[in-house]
């Protein structure tokens, strides 16, 4: 077991698509989860799929792949962190009592490696986006969540497809700006809980940005960028998964 450490976000596996772009993002990532197998930890943080919502009986069964993929690095003995993001936020016990998977609260510092890293989701720190945010609030209510286990799951589905596409229509064309709104608001926003590492997802540009011995680390995706975080010797390596090889995005 070695003590490297590793942090995605933003896969966004779909529950209503079977092409090819989406069968090869699958298949890039399980490669990906094997290659993580013996490492002490992975962070999953947030919108690992694209939609998720449990029932009293009942557990997407879109992803049965990917959750057998989380099932047996969980097996290889790697410790295996998730928190929920704008897209799955609505995570219930199937991941931990099934895969094993820790569930996080929605921001999580941790020590690691001489490292204090704050990390989380992400979604609620992009400055202003106020329709969003009451949205956000609206939709994660108790009385939203109640009717939702009342809707048959086909249909819940199905509406949360469309909003998924329409969300992602508008803030595709925004990324770059967010990366560098969030960035111009690190320094004096994120650093705050006696950290030096925050580490976010939602924004689907994978960068670093460096305040003195500080660092914010956005993780980027999985639907252009197959870009992931490596911890290894209190060294962060932003990197991009690929068939002939990983291929280094930055180092620190």
């Amino acid at each position: 077991m070695s003590d490297t450490v590793f942090f995605v976000s933003d896969t966004h596996f779909k529950y209503h698509s079977a092409g090819k772009k989406e069968r090869e993002k699958r298949r890039l990532f399980l490669s990906f989860l094997e290659s993580c197998s013996g490492a002490s930890r992975v962070y999953l943080l947030g919108d690992i799929f694209d939609f998720w919502f449990e029932y009293r009986s009942a557990a997407p069964l879109f992803y049965f792949d990917i959750l057998q993929g989380l099932f047996k690095l969980a097996g290889s003995g790697t410790k295996i962190f998730m928190t929920g993001g704008n897209h799955d936020y609505w995570l219930g016990d199937f991941l931990p009592r099934v895969i094993g998977v820790e569930i996080l609260e929605a921001e999580t510092t941790e020590s690691i490696q001489g490292h204090m890293i704050t990390m989380t989701h992400g979604d609620m720190l992009l400055p202003g986006d106020h329709g969003y945010k009451l949205l956000k609030t609206l939709i994660r209510s108790r009385f939203a969540i109640g009717l939702a286990k009342v809707l048959p799951p086909d249909l819940l589905y199905a509406f949360a497809g469309k909003v998924s596409k329409m969300s992602k229509s508008i803030t595709h064309k925004k990324t770059e700006f967010f990366a560098e709104s969030v960035s111009s608001i690190a320094k004096e926003k994120f650093f705050n809980n006696g950290n030096d590492i925050f580490i976010m997802g939602h924004v689907h540009l994978p960068i670093m940005r460096h305040f003195d011995d500080k660092s914010l680390i956005i993780l980027g995706d999985w639907v252009e960028h197959a870009s992931y975080l490596r911890l290894e010797d209190g060294v962060f390596s932003l990197e991009s998964y690929q068939r002939d090889g990983k291929r280094l995005i930055e180092k620190r």
